[in-house]
């Protein structure tokens, strides 16, 4: 149903009309009997078509349509009047009426005729609207095309500029749409010539002629390359798609050229050859036999490869890697294994024996990774070492063992030797016994698998026989002290004969804190991902809200509920600004590796920061070092100035420590008024508080980056208590720790107080 607003002053004839027009239910009809009512009425309640009478007191029905026309461009508008005068309907017309209707006659013929008109006026605004929408569409398309684009028609006037174009010319739209004679070629060549728009139906000389390589030209659409250009004074190589317009009856119409910038590939493409060169370099002249095989038949080899086994290149193309083994067994176990370790890891190397042509044993290291990653179907590449002469040194070195046996007790890392036959321990360098805090002769009443948590034993007893069969291998692995602490280790192995008697040394390097800064990095990356997407997801939400209120201003409220909105629009900016002001806060966190640091050292380092005025500050620590963030001063810095603000009349911060079964406790507490019963979680979570309420939630994420628990466990009342859980392995006792207690008075307490305390006072009376 259509919506008419009927404009006259003759409100039996608005009755009459709206009478006739609503007969059918095709129209719903508003009627005014003034153009000022009718005005107000389309200023909240926009209709279909308005109809005027001509003739009104005040406002007629002209400076009506000229006001409509002015506010309502796009409503059809139609005169229908008793004055018949040309003139009047000359002005009409030239003021944008849709059809002019002149009152008398037959009522049932005259509003037959009307509705008619009507119907008209409100096709044809509809089919304009249309034609508009659909033109707009289309040239919105055109204009977000990632490619430069633009379009001209028959006669060479440019139709489309994109913002592509724009952008990579300089040149906005405005500046060159309806302009023909080679316009648009000026951004490009600094000339006026043809582009490829106006080449499509060329020859390829014609096309060669105008600096252009033709790729494709089929069907009306040409595809070229060209070095020719310089948008911006910038020399590249550009991309150029063009093809022809047609019009709704199939006529040529214009045509379009899609642009793209491929100096970055041209580029690369080069570099690839470059690279693809250098490879080629590396591969005939690497002094290491370099070859490349599918389904283990060798499909090109480089000369040193060739040395190694004697054969020339000729013999080993297209032969199978058979050829330079000793036994079906050698051949089948070693591609078996390489097999396995690529499916796991990618390559997949082993020592193993090559049988030259001249029939002498060779020991090679083999190393073997798919041509395409993740794809070993369509071929590998393999490299050999010869490594006869190494593991004959070997041999030389393994049999010095026993007159050698002190610089093993000297090394650095630990070392366990193990019966190959039996996998019982047989021996155990100073270094191992004491990471695992167990004397020689307890170790050597050990399995190999007793060095390991019980959960792992089996796998670890894999590896174990998979390095004696291999005879060497390095492997990443986890091994258990007495008390039953695991610690991460990197282990490297080597089969070796000790007096007849076959055995694997291992060389165990103990990799814990390295373990703990990646964990503790990998942690900080995870919680900075959390909260930047929270903080996104809180900042987009008040976002809406700012968007949401900010509209509703549009049309002015009542005064109540502007007021409202603009206590809204505060409270939301006041929200986004304390996100902002949190992420500059937490940026920090895990940036920088953990570190150990000394305890008491930086608490009172930190105390020197603050003025404390009359509160004592009391440790009991001595010489503990915790493994940390490097932003563990702010817990404290937090701690301190929560007791300052917060404490209602603390007089004293201690701080100490106590062992547990699970590792140590370092307890930071006051004398002050305490944290109510129903606010010791609360505490923690991000905003509460009565200042940023950003200081223990960012404390409490500073210990959680190394496995530190933090929690309140004062009593109210009574005083504030937090308490650090340290787990065993994040804390040590320096080896240079003092025993004294330190203490920190105000500058008019008259108590008297250690050298300790005169230097954190100075730093004290510095700050002050």
């Amino acid at each position: 149903m259509h919506s008419l607003l009927y404009v006259d002053d003759e409100e039996d004839l608005l009755d009459l009309g709206r009478i006739y027009l609503e007969r059918g239910g095709e129209f719903s009809v508003v009627t005014a009997d003034s153009a000022l009512k009718g005005l107000d009425h389309l200023a909240s309640h926009p209709v279909d078509l308005i109809l005027s009478d001509y003739q009104m007191p005040g406002v007629d029905g002209l400076e009506f349509l000229k006001t409509v026309r002015e506010k309502y461009p796009e409503t059809p508008f139609i005169l229908f009047t008793g004055r018949g005068r040309e003139e009047v309907v000359i002005e009409a017309i030239n003021y944008g009426a849709d059809f002019y209707l002149q009152k008398g006659g037959d009522p049932k013929a005259q509003f037959a005729e009307l509705k008619h008109k009507i119907r008209t006026a409100i096709e044809r605004r509809s089919a304009i609207n249309a034609l508009r929408e659909s033109e707009q569409r289309l040239s919105d398309i055109i204009d977000f095309l990632p490619d430069a684009t633009f379009a001209i028609d028959t006669g060479g006037c440019v139709i489309a500029w994109n913002k592509a174009i724009e952008e990579m010319t300089g040149v906005a739209a405005p500046e060159v749409l309806g302009k023909g004679d080679y316009e648009y070629a000026l951004p490009f060549y600094g000339v006026r010539r043809p582009g490829l728009a106006e080449l499509i139906v060329k020859t390829s000389e014609e096309i060669t002629g105008y600096e252009f390589t033709p790729l494709s030209q089929e069907g009306g659409v040409l595809i070229a390359e060209t070095s020719a250009s310089r948008p911006r004074g910038k020399t590249c190589t550009l991309l150029g798609k063009a093809s022809l317009l047609y019009d709704k009856n199939g006529n040529i119409a214009g045509a379009i050229e899609s642009i793209r910038d491929i100096t970055e590939s041209k580029l690369l493409e080069e570099a690839l050859r470059k690279r693809e060169a250098e490879l080629n370099g590396i591969f005939w002249a690497t002094p290491a036999g370099i070859g490349t095989m599918d389904n283990h038949i060798f499909r090109e080899v480089n000369a040193y490869l060739c040395a190694m086994t004697g054969y020339p290149h000729s013999e080993l193309i297209g032969s199978s890697a058979r050829l330079l083994y000793p036994s079906d067994a050698d051949y089948e176990y070693v591609f078996t294994e390489i097999d396995r370790q690529i499916s796991s890891n990618g390559i997949g190397t082993i020592e193993t024996r090559w049988i030259h042509k001249n029939g002498s044993i060779k020991n090679v290291l083999l190393s073997s990774a798919p041509l395409i990653p993740g794809d070993i179907s369509k071929g590998v590449i393999v490299s050999a070492i010869d490594i006869t002469e190494r593991k004959k040194a070997e041999s030389e070195l393994l049999a010095a063992y026993e007159k050698n046996k002190g610089l093993m007790d000297s090394a650095n890392d630990a070392i366990f030797i193990a019966d190959i036959g039996t996998g019982v321990l047989i021996d155990a360098n100073n270094k191992a016994q004491k990471m695992i805090g167990r004397t020689r002769l307890e170790i050597q009443q050990m399995h190999i698998t007793a060095l390991h948590p019980e959960k792992d034993k089996q796998t670890y007893h894999d590896y174990f026989d998979q390095h004696c069969q291999e005879g060497s291998g390095v492997q990443e692995e986890v091994i258990i002290d007495r008390e039953g602490r695991e610690i991460p280790v990197i282990v490297s192995a080597t089969r070796l004969d000790i007096g007849g008697r076959s055995c694997l040394m291992g060389i165990f390097h103990d990799v814990s804190e390295m373990k703990n800064a990646q964990d503790a990095l990998r942690l900080a990356n995870k919680k900075l991902n959390m909260l930047a997407e929270i903080t996104r997801h809180d900042i987009r939400d008040k976002l809406t809200v700012l968007g949401g209120y900010l509209d509703l201003l549009r049309d002015p409220p009542q005064k109540t509920q502007y007021s409202m909105y603009i206590s809204k629009l505060k409270q939301t900016v006041t929200t986004i600004s304390e996100n902002i002001e949190f992420t500059q806060l937490y940026e920090n966190l895990g940036i920088m590796p953990p570190v150990w640091q000394n305890v008491h050292d930086l608490f009172f380092s930190t105390c020197a920061q603050i003025d404390i005025k009359k509160i004592r500050v009391q440790s009991d620590i001595s010489g503990l070092e915790i493994y940390a963030d490097p932003l563990l001063e702010r817990v404290f810095y937090a701690l301190v100035e929560n007791s300052m603000l917060y404490g209602a009349g603390v007089s004293v911060i201690r701080l100490s420590s106590r062992e547990t079964p699970e590792g140590i406790v370092i307890s930071v507490e006051d004398n002050g008024i305490g944290i109510p019963p129903q606010d010791k979680e609360r505490i923690f979570s991000k905003g509460f508080g009565k200042n940023t309420g950003l200081g223990l939630f960012l404390a409490q994420e500073i210990l959680s980056i190394t496995g530190i628990s933090f929690k309140e466990t004062g009593e109210y009342h009574r005083g504030a208590r937090f308490e650090f859980g340290i787990p065993h392995g994040k804390y040590r006792h320096s080896s240079n720790a003092q025993t004294d207690r330190c203490f920190i008075y105000t500058k008019d307490q008259a108590s008297p107080v250690s050298f300790k305390e005169k230097i954190y006072n100075g730093l004290l009376n510095r700050k002050n």
